[in-house]
């Protein structure tokens, strides 16, 4: 009769270097079965686009660069990113996340026309102040 071992902590260094070998924001698709909870090998709970998931975890490697864990209901779904979201936040929209970078720049840009018509609006709408001789 055959025994079931538990998933070993081992595990997620060996799916961080196929990953690694992977271009950066190649998904690589990994049963829940086969490995510990994120958490439990060291990476930490964060946040990413909404794509699905459950939650996501991210592990900052020495480099610079960040190994992002997507969770799903019976899998995980992981890529590198060039630049880690939780020690280089700002090169992470740059590099990784630059669709961010231009719904940021898009509301900028809607907030100083709203910005403008509704002090344009408030001036037409006063009379200077009457001056008493």
């Amino acid at each position: 009769m055959g025994s079931i071992e538990p998933a070993s902590s081992n595990a997620w260094n060996v799916i961080i270097e196929i990953v690694l070998s992977n271009p950066a924001h190649t998904d690589v698709r990994i049963s829940k079965l086969e490995v510990p909870h994120p958490l439990v090998a060291g990476f930490v709970k964060h946040f990413g686009d909404l794509a699905g998931q459950i939650a996501d975890y991210r592990f900052p490697l020495p480099d610079g660069r960040e190994v992002h864990i997507k969770e799903y209901g019976e899998y995980y779904s992981t890529h590198w990113d060039h630049s880690s979201a939780i020690r280089n936040p700002f090169g992470h929209l740059l590099r990784d996340a630059t669709h961010w970078v231009s719904v940021m720049i898009a509301l900028v840009i809607v907030g100083a026309f709203v910005g403008g018509y509704l002090i344009a609006s408030r001036r037409k709408g006063k009379t200077p102040p009457e001056t008493s001789t």
